[in-house]
C-alpha cells in the first residue's frame, strides 16, 4: 500500500533517540560505535519484526537487539584492533627471561616502567581487569566470578579497557606502538 509506513520505520522514529542513548551509556561514550549498531539494530529488527510476539514491548524487545548487536560489535572490534595489545603482553612476558644480558634487562625494565605508566592512567577498574587478564593470567570464568560479572559484561569491559590502554600508549609512548 503506497503511503504506509513499515512499523519499525516508526519504531525508528519513537525510539530510535532512546535506544542511541542507551547505546552510548553501554558503549563510554563511543558515538561512532553507538551509530554503527543503532543502525544494525534496526535493520535486524526490520529481518526479525515477523518474529516480535508481544511477549515484551517494543523498546524491550529493540534495546535486547540493540545489546546483543553491541556485543556482536565489539568481539568484531577485539578481533581486528585487539592484534597490538595481546601480542603486546605475549612478548613482555616472554622478556623475563633469566638469560638476558645486563643490556636487554635493562631495555626490558625500561619497557615494563613506560607500561606500567600507561597502565597508571587508566581508571582503576581498567587497570585491574588488565591485571586479572594479562599479568595473573586468570581466565574469563575466574575473572567473571571474581567481579561478579556476566562473560558479555566482562568482554566488553575488556574491550575497552585494552582499547584506552592503546590510547594512552599511542599518546604517551607511540614508539611502543609498534613493538
Amino acid at each position: 500500500m503506497p503511503g504506509t509506513t513499515h512499523p519499525v520505520a516508526l519504531l525508528y522514529r519513537l525510539l530510535g533517540r532512546k535506544v542511541l542513548r542507551l547505546l552510548l551509556k553501554r558503549s563510554g561514550g563511543d558515538l561512532e560505535a553507538a551509530e554503527t549498531v543503532l543502525q544494525d539494530t534496526f535493520i535486524a529488527a526490520y529481518k526479525s519484526f515477523h518474529t516480535f510476539h508481544s511477549k515484551s514491548t517494543y523498546f524491550t524487545w529493540i534495546c535486547s537487539i540493540a545489546l546483543n548487536k553491541l556485543t556482536d560489535y565489539y568481539r568484531q572490534q577485539v578481533n581486528e584492533k585487539s592484534k597490538f595489545f595481546v601480542p603486546a603482553m605475549e612478548q613482555f612476558n616472554q622478556f623475563l627471561d633469566p638469560r638476558l644480558t645486563p643490556e636487554e634487562k635493562l631495555i626490558t625494565d625500561e619497557f615494563r616502567a613506560e607500561v606500567n605508566n600507561c597502565l597508571d592512567l587508566l581508571p582503576s577498574e581498567y587497570r585491574r581487569l588488565l591485571h586479572l587478564k594479562y599479568y595473573q593470567e586468570l581466565s574469563v570464568r575466574e575473572i567473571c566470578l571474581r567481579l561478579n560479572l556476566s562473560p558479555r559484561q566482562l568482554e566488553g569491559r575488556l574491550y575497552r579497557a585494552r582499547r584506552q590502554l592503546a590510547a594512552v600508549i599511542a599518546r604517551r609512548s607511540p614508539h611502543l606502538k609498534n613493538k
